[in-house]
Formats: C-alpha cells, structure tokens, sequence
C-alpha cells in the first residue's frame, strides 16, 4: 500500500468535534502506471497444465465461494476461470511469495501445509482447501506477508491475466450481444447511444426450463423480453400463433402501456432471456419511455428541418419542450381543410399523413408548416390532411414558436450564425450561458467596401469583428501575413482592454461583418468574468519556452514525477511545471499514460479544470506546464470546515458536477474523484487536477483504478464500466462532507476489506446527522448499483434533482456564488524575485531534486513501445 503523508494542517487546527481522518493519500491506490512491475510467484514451483477431475472442480469451487471476487460472476466466467487454473508443485521450505512483493496469483491448496508469516513472525498455516492471494487478481497490491511451504504441497493457482482475460472476454461478449438485441428492437432505435447503453445496464438475465410459462395471457406485466438463446411458443386461448427464436422480442406493450397479456409465451427449450421492466426503463430513462421516444422523435424531425435546424441549442430545447403531441386513429383528421398556413407547424412521431386521395404528404421525422412558420401570415391554406393508421404528430403554434426563439427568425436565424462563430472563440469559450445569448444580441451587422480599412495597425482598439461575407487582408508592417474569409474572427482581445490593433485588416471586395463593440461588451460581462478572461487569456500563451521559464521552488514530488512553481522571465505570470524523468517513464512503462494524460488535457478547457498550457521535452525528462493554482486542496479544507453544511455541500457537488459534464461530454472518464485529488482556489471555487488517470471511453474500459473507498462496485468486480463510475465516487464525496467521512470502510486500510464493504453497499448515516437530511435521496442516487440510475438519464436530469433546485447554473459558471470558504494564499513574490537572481539554469535545479528520486530497476521483460511516442510533446 502507497505510503501515508500529513496532511498540510496540523491535528491542532481540526475543531475536536471532527471525525475527518487526518490521513491522505496524495495518488490512487490502484494505478495503471504501476502495473509493470511485478514479481514471479512461486518461482521454484513446478508448473502444468493439468485436467481437473470433478473433485478438483469441487474443490475450487467452494474456494472461490469463499470470496467475493467471485461469487458475483456468472457460470460463463466461472467455468473459463477454473479452466486457466494450473497446477503448482511445490518442496518443502519454499517460498511462495514474500511479504511486500508485488505479485499476479491466486492460489487454492490441494495437498500439503504452508505458513503465514508476517514481519518475520508465524501468524498462521493454511492447508488442503485454504486459498490466499486474492486481491492479487484485481491490481498491484504489496504482498501483506510471506507465504512458506511446510510440507511437499500443491497448489491450483489464478494470475491476473488468464482471470482478467476471462471476465472481459465474456463480459464484453455479453455486452456487446446485449447492444445488439438493444439495436434490433425498433422500440428502442429511436434513443441516443447514451440511453441505448444505459439500458444495456440495466437488462436482467432470465432462465427457463423447458415447458415453463414466461408470461401467461390475461396476467398484469410489465416485463419486456429479448430472447438470447432457445426457442418459445406463442399462443392465444390455447391456439399457437407463431414461434419464436433467438434474436425476436416480446412484451413491449407493457412497457409503453403497464397491460396485461394478450398471448401465453411458453418456452419450448431450455430459454435465456434479458429482460427490463417498466419501472427500472422509468428509472434509467428519467422519465416514462414512451415521452423518451417522442423526444428523440421531435429531436431528429427538428434537425432535418431547414427552419428549426437555425435555432441555436437553448432555443431548439424551448421549441422541441413546446411542441405539443396528439394521437390519431386511421382516418382521423390531422389538420382540417382550410386551416392557414404560418398559424401550426407539425412533425410526425409516429405512422403517416395523407391527403383525400391517399396520397402520402409526410412520414416519420417529416415537418409540415415549418417554413411557413418563419413567413408573415397570407391567404395560403392546407389541404386536409389525414392519418393513415394509427399516427402521432407534435405540433406547435405560431406564438409558441416565436415566444421560444424571443424574436423574429430571419433576425434570429442570423444571430445564431454568428453564435456558432462566437462558440468557437476561445475568449468566449468558458462564459455562462446567460451572458454569451446577450454578446449574440449585441452583435451589429455592418458591410464595408472593397478596400476600406477595416482596423488600422497601433490604433486603439474597441470592437470585434466576425466575417460573416467576403474576405479580409491581415497587414502587419506593411506586409499581408494571411487573409481571412467567412466564419473567421479578429480583435477579440481589443473588447477586454482596448489594447492596440496589432495589424491592419483591409477588406477584399464588400464584406459583411458582426461586430460587437467594446461599450455592449463591458455593459453585459461584469468586473468577475472580465478578470476570468483576462487570466484564461494569459494561459493560452503557446510561444513560452522553456528557457523562458524560472524555477521559483518544488510544489510537491511523486512517484513518476516532480512539481515546480514556475514564472515566466519579465512577466508575473506564474505556472506549475510537472517535470517526468525519462528513466522512470521506461522503468515504470508509463509512455503510452503520458501520451493519454496529454490528449486528454489537450481536450479540455474549463474554469474549473486545470488547464494545459503546453508541453515540452528534452533527452532528461518530458514536462506539462499547467496553471498555477492558488489555494488549498479540498481535503485540507474539509477539515478546516469540519462537517459541512447541507448547502455548503450543494455548492461544492454542483462544481463537481459542471466539472464532470465537461469531461464526459467528450468521454472522458475521470476514475480517482476525491477530495486530494480537487483544488479549492483563491476565489473559494473548486478546480479539478491530476489527470494521470483519466481515460478517453467509448463504450466500456475493464481496468482496475482508483482509490479503494472512492471506487465504484463495477471497477471493483472488472465486469466494466463507464463514465457512470464517476458518479459514484461523487456520491461517496456528498456523503464524506455531510458525516464527516465516507460510507464504506472508513476505518479499514486493508483494500481487500473496503472492497468488501464497497460490494455490501450499506449505507448507514452517524446518528449526528439529522435523519430527514435533504440530500440523502441525492445521496442514494448516485450510490445505486446500477450505474444506469445514477444520473437520472442525463446531466439535465441530474442538474433537475430537487436537492439542487437552488443552483443557478449560469450564476455558478459565472463565480457569482458566493462560495463557503476561501482559502488563505501566499504571495510568491519574494521567492520570484530569488529566483530571478540565481545563475542556476532550470535543468541544474530539476537535476538536484531528481538526485534523491527511487529509479526503479529495469523490467525482466520491457513492453515493446513505440520509438516515438512523444514525438507530439
């Protein structure tokens, strides 16, 4: 286990009343950069691949009952698992591990005895049907003691690999079987990808035998079938209507309907099924599946329409709520002849329109009266339109459509795409959304003519122009260095500070421009996100080197790497520096992390995540340059603050929880959320750091990471997981605030024990802590099993829960909360100012602090890795 370190506070600082652990652990426990080095088990055993007899498999077998590892997998992975084992043959006197040794081996003892000892003492002996070295399988855990042959004796022994192997490979097997029923189903086709995993999640795996009634005609159901493996028949009052195989479905009408039965399903062989009911679909989804498919529906008709496919997101959310559904039946009437067009628009849900002679006028996704919608009203009428069938159209009227869009579409329609433009400047990039729609509002439309200077070079500056038509000539000193056409943007900086133009732009031919002008700017951004602007602009500085940099002092030293305060020679921007020895990146294998860690930083920009300024690198080492933040880490200020208070910790989880839909907006998967690993910064707002584990995840990822009491039940079991892991180290998180500590195995060190309770799952509250707690319905939500229900269906869900209905997301991305404690900083100016006086280059200073670093000694059998793997530093 990772050596403990004191926390910055001292013991006499916590107020007596607090139960907070004092002790921190500064990296995961579980971490993927650790996983080269590891030692042979057993290297004097003798080592076959024998067949088991039944009693062998019986053996095994109440072994692996005995822990929990197991006793969770399914019969698949249990029978592939007692496969690999192999048989070890030991003398007596040997070792079969040693204490702090880091090995990959699970054993079970068939014949012999053998002797725990601990700190060169005898604790106990273990004999035919003991097993030992679990926690092996799961990660690189030190050895908590030796292992010692007794007698002649044999083992069956598990490493990680063959075990590992054997959970992915039928897991992800089933999983991807389950996303394929999932696809088939012409139900479900109509989700997102998101709520089509989600319901992978969620599905339950059902056994028959032959002859057994699945479902009877006349019962009350709520359960939908997808058949995996056998055959059923279909009967109605006795009479078989069909037969159905692998592949088909039933019972979806009581998922939409909560009905009964209308046939009797009997398996005729033995029958596997996956199955989801009413109620869970409910609760994975947010909301009733049938208004999921509607959504989806409206979702997908809105952006195949020339018209609704201009509003910008906020404004498509409005209109896609506004619609109203309405169900008709064959020949019902669907818009009455002679009703005006500009006064409805409709999209189908679900069948199709056609006219009096049959004619088909729309079909699923089709919008009729859109286009009209944008127009002043005339004498134009549609003809009657009817349903062909059964059907389901949205509609929306006029005054719903403009009230949605607040103002006129042509004018509208234009401003978004000068929205789309302005998304992608990076001053922009972070600002609430409230105050990025009113910049849009702002924005002026004005034409120039060929050859007019747009900005003149060294003239103050006031305005920021997008060309929306036309191109521009950039001038710098009387030379055109580039020229710029439509969508492209310039003098975005000038609105903040008036700064000088530092080039002049002269139009090519007539031009259209948005503008936005320095006054509308500092009218609508306030004195707060004007100073977050200036300071993200800073950090977007690429052209630093790093021989520009100084190094002012050591910020912290870890296993793969150090941390230096930097500043910039001449200027009082200050950095962090993360220097990484190129002999540990080979002796630790960390290569392909390091290249993972720098993509996934390159990706994100967010004022609460740390942000990446650049990279560097040299014949010694590889370096990330972040920024610098002032502050404290959270886990300092937890005790500072004793427990926290129920709105106190609404603040802290809706930071957490803006953080975390940045990061799995693009798919990344944080995997160590705790309170060491969050800063809380000079403004008292939280900042998300170390991203040395953090993965980008399509679909599912099996590796074993992150800190035991932190860990989500899934990473624990390797049946995989998803960025629905995050949630719950979120949950675990609310938890610690309000009592003081986490729920699962808060007093226990060992890992394999807070697994243990982690699995258990029960949550218990202090008797302190009052017992209609607000946020315990939160709580319990992001601590569900299922990873499915944690978020509620989606972020817009989560951010919806009652126990955060107080939070102004725009006001929180704007620092206009004010915040429950700020931490008291230090001003690095002196220690600047020394720096500066020293002759000592960075690599001398680098140098000094790596003569003390452990470099670990070369792997046995080295990955084969890539030559140029940091070609892109």
């Amino acid at each position: 286990m990772e050596k403990k370190i004191k926390p910055k506070i001292e013991e006499s600082k916590v107020p007596i009343s607090s139960n907070r652990n004092l002790i921190k652990k500064k990296a995961p426990v579980v971490d993927v950069r650790r996983q080269s080095q590891v030692e042979l088990d057993a290297p004097n055993a003798v080592i076959t691949e024998k067949l088991k007899s039944k009693r062998d498999t019986e053996l095994i077998n109440a072994a692996l009952n005995r822990h929990f590892i197991f006793t969770s997998l399914p019969e698949e992975n249990r029978a592939m698992i007692i496969d690999r084992m192999r048989h070890y043959a030991l003398n007596p006197k040997e070792i079969v591990f040693e204490q702090e040794q880091t090995g990959n081996t699970f054993f079970i003892v068939i014949t012999g005895k053998l002797e725990i000892i601990v700190n060169g003492k005898k604790v106990n002996t273990l004999s035919e049907r003991d097993s030992f070295g679990e926690l092996a399988l799961l990660h690189n855990t030190p050895r908590s003691a030796t292992v010692l042959t007794i007698e002649k004796t044999t083992l069956w022994g598990l490493d990680r690999k063959s075990f590992r192997t054997a959970v992915e490979t039928v897991n992800a097997q089933n999983y991807t079987e389950n996303r394929q029923f999932i696809e088939s189903v012409p139900l479900f086709q109509i989700l997102t990808n998101s709520q089509k995993d989600a319901l992978v999640g969620s599905l339950s795996t059902l056994k028959f035998r032959t002859g057994e009634k699945v479902v009877c005609e006349g019962d009350p159901g709520d359960l939908f079938y997808l058949i995996k493996d056998g055959t059923v028949s279909c009967t109605q009052r006795g009479k078989e209507l069909r037969q159905m195989f692998k592949g088909d479905f039933f019972g979806e009408q009581a998922l939409l309907y909560n009905s009964v039965r209308t046939a009797t399903i009997t398996a005729l062989t033995d029958l596997k099924c996956v199955a989801i009911g009413r109620e869970r679909l409910t609760k994975v989804l947010g909301s009733q599946l049938q208004h999921i498919i509607y959504q989806n529906t409206k979702r997908i008709g809105m952006e195949k329409s020339d018209v609704f496919r201009q509003l910008n997101p906020s404004q498509a959310l409005k209109v896609l709520n506004a619609f109203t559904v309405q169900v008709f039946k064959k020949g019902q009437v669907v818009i009455p002849q002679g009703t005006i067009k500009g006064t409805n628009a409709y999209i189908v849900l679900k069948g199709r329109i056609v006219d009096k002679r049959n004619v088909i006028i729309a079909e699923l996704f089709s919008c009729i009266g859109d286009k009209e919608l944008t127009r002043d009203i005339n004498s134009e009428i549609f003809d009657e339109a009817i349903s062909d069938g059964e059907s389901a159209v949205a509609v929306i009227t006029r005054d719903e459509f403009q009230a949605c869009i607040d103002g006129e579409f042509s004018q509208v329609a234009t401003n978004n795409e000068a929205y789309t433009v302005l998304r992608k400047v990076h001053l922009f990039k972070n600002l609430p959304n409230d105050r990025f729609q009113a910049l849009t509002r702002a924005l002026e439309l004005k034409d120039f003519e060929g050859g007019s200077v747009i900005v003149q070079q060294n003239d103050p500056g006031d305005s920021f122009f997008i060309i929306k038509q036309g191109k521009v000539d950039v001038v710098k000193d009387g030379y055109t260095i580039r020229t710029i056409t439509k969508h492209d943007y310039f003098g975005e900086r000038s609105v903040l500070n008036g700064e000088p133009r530092t080039a002049t732009v002269i139009a090519v031919g007539e031009i259209t421009c948005w503008v936005l002008h320095q006054a509308d700017f500092t009218r609508i951004i306030d004195d707060n996100i004007k100073n977050q602007l200036v300071k993200r602009i800073q950090l977007q500085d690429d052209n630093i080197a790093l021989n520009d940099l100084l190094i002012v002092k050591v910020l912290g030293k870890g296993m793969f790497g150090n941390v230096f305060l930097a500043s910039r020679k001449q200027q009082n921007n200050i950095y962090a520096l993360k220097t990484v020895d190129r002999r540990k990146i080979e002796r630790y294998e960390i290569q392909e992390n390091l290249v993972l860690e720098r993509k996934v930083l390159l990706q994100i920009d967010h004022i609460f995540i740390l942000k990446l300024v650049k990279t560097f690198k040299d014949q010694k080492r590889v370096y990330f340059l972040t920024e610098f933040v002032r502050g404290m880490d959270l886990f300092d200020v937890l005790r500072e603050l004793n427990l926290v208070t129920d709105r106190d910790s609404r603040f802290y989880i809706a930071n957490m929880i803006v953080i975390l839909e940045h990061l799995h907006e693009r798919d990344i998967i944080y995997r160590d959320l705790k309170p060491e690993n969050i800063m809380v910064d000079e403004e008292g707002y939280l900042k998300l750091i170390d991203f040395g584990t953090a993965k980008i995840v399509s679909g599912r990822t099996y590796t074993i990471v992150g800190t035991p009491h932190y860990m989500a039940p899934e990473i624990i079991v390797g049946k995989g997981y998803g960025v629905s892991a995050d949630f719950w180290s979120l949950g675990i998180m609310l938890y610690e605030f309000l009592c003081g500590g986490v729920p699962f195995g808060e007093s226990e060190e060992d890992p394999y024990v807070i697994y243990e309770k982690v699995l258990e799952r029960k949550l218990t509250y202090p008797s302190f802590v009052d017992q209609r707690l607000p946020a315990k319905p939160f709580i319990e939500q992001l601590l569900s099993k299922n990873p499915a229900l944690r978020s509620g269906g989606s972020f817009d869900n989560l951010k919806g829960h009652p126990w955060l209905s107080s939070i102004n997301w725009d006001t929180l991305l704007s620092k206009g909360i004010n915040p429950p404690f700020k931490p008291r900083v230090h001003d690095f100016e002196k220690e600047i100012r020394a720096a500066a006086k020293s002759i000592k280059t960075y690599d001398e200073i680098i140098s000094r602090e790596e003569a003390n670093d452990s470099i670990p000694p070369k792997s046995k059998k080295p990955k084969a890795i890539y030559a140029n793997w940091d070609e892109d530093f």
